[in-house]
């Protein structure tokens, strides 16, 4: 009989099966290489094997012998969603739901989500949508989660799972070709500030920022604003002569051109939906070197307020966006947040649930 401790040692094949509308290239989805493709890659140094796959063609041709599974945004419209996953239970794999975004839930919560707000889904689409998920959540109990108050909610919805917090984190493959090219201590303007949207689901998200950013802009000329991203720049800023737009890059050419700006902006609208959301641009920003000055959502807000300034209100940003940092205080803090990243790669809860620990 093996005992824990020998089970604990044994190496596992994991398969991440993710929800994304990337199916034939699911590293083109931000959300895939956090919640997928960095933790496989600690669970691959650390002697085990993973495999990444889109849902479609997941549940189009099944893998049978993995040990664990991983199924990022599962949703339980998927065809053959429920057969598949019962086969996998009578096989005894371990099965994790995993969540970076408020995607399930009652009416209520679909009706102030991020899609509909933005007219991604209309109202019908996005209520059946969250009720899907929903659905695919409850299948589940044992689930992961990118914050602690998107942990809550399914603790709400799924009261019997066990819940773990995994956060998001950059792993050592791209800090350490970063840490060689020295992006986060590259020569920068103090007064260059970028706002980059990998999206149009922040259109409502620039309104919060708009006025101290306008002020500022007007005030100071030698200020630059750099703003990347599908994101609808309002009429009041984009008018002004200290500010460019560009459009989407490429992940990989992310942080060079971030490198550009001394700081970088993460607004966002108060919403439950926005509360769930995670540390990521904190991780871009520190990653490129600049200061981040964001909206005090609860996962930034763990970060410590000694490696990110948050705005509370429009004075907060005003104050901050005006009060650029002196070169010694923009390297120290450059220093300082890239080894927070060095030191952040962890997937214990992860981990846990899949039986290494």
């Amino acid at each position: 009989m093996k005992t824990q401790k020998n089970v604990a040692r044994q190496r596992r094949s994991f398969c991440f099966v993710s929800e994304t509308g990337q199916e034939k290239n699911p590293l083109l989805d931000p959300s895939v290489r956090y919640r997928c493709y960095h933790p496989a890659e600690m669970l691959v140094a650390n002697g085990n094997v993973c495999t990444v796959v889109s849902a479609r063609q997941f549940f189009n041709a099944p893998l049978l012998n993995q040990d664990v599974y991983v199924f990022h945004r599962p949703n339980m419209a998927r065809a053959s969603f429920r057969s598949v996953t019962e086969g996998l239970r009578r096989n005894g794999a371990i099965m994790i739901a995993d969540y970076d975004d408020l995607i399930f839930g009652t009416e209520d919560i679909a009706l102030v989500s991020s899609a509909v707000k933005n007219g991604t889904l209309t109202e019908e689409k996005a209520i059946a949508a969250f009720q899907s998920n929903l659905a695919g959540l409850r299948q589940f109990d044992k689930v992961t989660t990118s914050t602690d108050p998107l942990a809550a909610r399914v603790r709400e919805f799924n009261p019997n799972a066990q819940v773990q917090v995994v956060p998001n984190f950059i792993p050592d493959s791209i800090l350490s070709i970063h840490k060689e090219l020295g992006t986060s201590s590259q020569k920068r303007l103090p007064t260059s500030i970028g706002y980059f949207a990998g999206t149009r689901s922040h259109d409502k998200d620039f309104p919060i920022v708009e006025a101290a950013l306008h002020r500022t802009l007007s005030e100071n000329l030698d200020f630059k604003l750099l703003v990347v991203g599908p994101v609808a720049v309002p009429r009041s800023i984009a008018s002004l002569p200290n500010v460019n737009t560009a459009p989407v890059v490429n992940f990989l050419r992310l942080p060079a051109l971030m490198s550009m700006c001394a700081t970088v902006i993460a607004p966002l609208e108060t919403s439950n939906f926005n509360n769930c959301k995670s540390r990521v641009k904190f991780l871009e920003a520190a990653l490129a070197g600049c200061r981040l000055i964001a909206t005090p959502i609860p996962d930034m807000k763990a970060i410590g307020s000694e490696r990110l300034t948050l705005a509370f209100n429009t004075d907060d940003w005003y104050e901050a966006l005006s009060d650029s940092l002196d070169t010694d205080s923009q390297t120290d803090l450059a220093k300082s947040n890239f080894a927070f990243l060095e030191a952040g790669s962890k997937i214990d809860g992860l981990e846990a649930l899949a039986g290494l620990q």
